[in-house]
């Protein structure tokens, strides 16, 4: 009999992923938990107070904390984590397991928890296991259809920076290379947006917005995106992991870069990749021209398959199950 888990978080991939966040809850929901009855439950981001519960990918009604503890779930796994009077009663009242980008977590309580998962913590613990971020990799590989243009995937915000790479792309890369920027994502920022659609003028600069709801494409799409593309382009300062960053890289994609990627080690993602890793220095735009100018060709297809899914979900598995078995031994 398959053992039914519930998993909880304030990143909604109902229904369409259209953040990093989402996307995990997706994988843990099709790859991680696979074998298993799971339900997610959609909790209000900030107050994390539960709005909707799914099975099946569909919605089934709003629930409460003891409508919960009486649906037989044999673990709750939080993706991100809120400390209240709803999640502590969870988290006591069944094995729980939490995945965080760093520890310690201000928001992240010590004794609650069988494991923690995280990509950056301070030292080695029994309860804890280091992972990185993952792909799919069934959507995203190496299928090269060209190099027509560069392109920039992730939500239209002050986080990801793509205001500093259409200010001066037509002058400085699209009229000198004729490789115009394709920016596929959608935006909860309408200010950031508004900024960004000025240079937007579908010929140096061009948009997903007005092809999809919302400009988020469905994962094969980006995939094509990202095969016809020349360099995959990012501005954003700092990613915990970086999950466009491992798409692209699956695609064979030259990537240039100029943050901090906290979820790979930087010696080794360094090697397959352009610009800077460690943090964000001097112009994004000057590392791009660079690449064009030189004719940079970065293959991370072959290195970052150890990011794929299935891997990150075999060694997932295996620590939640040691952690049940331990505790209950």
């Amino acid at each position: 009999m398959k053992s039914r888990v519930l998993l909880v978080s304030p990143a909604n991939p109902y229904p369409a992923v259209t953040n990093g966040c989402a996307r995990l809850v997706l994988d843990y929901v099709q790859s991680v938990f696979a074998q298993e009855d799971v339900s997610y439950l959609y909790v209000e981001p900030g107050t994390w107070t539960p709005l909707e519960l799914y099975r099946d990918h569909r919605p089934v009604g709003p629930v409460t904390a003891d409508s919960l503890l009486n649906m037989g779930f044999s673990l709750v796994f939080f993706v991100g984590f809120r400390s209240t009077p709803f999640t502590r009663s969870l988290a006591a009242n069944l094995p729980a397991f939490c995945l965080t980008d760093t520890l310690p977590h201000p928001d992240v309580p010590e004794g609650v928890f069988r494991g923690i998962l995280s990509h950056r913590v301070p030292e080695p613990r029994e309860d804890l296991l280091i992972c990185g971020g993952s792909y799919d990799s069934a959507v995203y590989f190496k299928n090269r259809q060209g190099d027509n243009l560069v392109t920039c995937v992730g939500r239209i915000h002050p986080d990801k920076g793509q205001l500093e790479l259409v200010r001066g792309y037509r002058e400085r890369i699209y009229e000198r290379f004729h490789r115009p920027l394709l920016l596929v994502g959608g935006s909860d920022d309408r200010e950031y947006f508004e900024a960004v659609r000025a240079y937007i003028d579908e010929v140096a600069v061009r948009s997903t917005l007005g092809a999809a709801p919302d400009g988020w494409l469905a994962p094969p799409q980006i995939a094509d995106v990202l095969n016809r593309a020349c360099c995959y382009v990012s501005a954003s300062p700092h990613e915990s992991f970086g999950i466009a960053l491992a798409e692209a890289l699956a695609c064979g994609t030259t990537c240039v870069v100029n943050g901090h990627y906290a979820g790979f080690v930087p010696a080794e993602l360094q090697q397959h990749v352009y610009g800077n890793v460690t943090g964000k220095r001097g112009s994004t735009l000057d590392l791009l021209e660079e690449v064009l100018e030189r004719d940079v060709r970065r293959d991370g297809s072959e290195w970052v398959r150890r990011f794929s899914v299935d891997a990150a979900a075999r060694s997932q598995r295996a620590f939640i199950r040691r952690r049940l078995e331990t505790v209950r031994a």
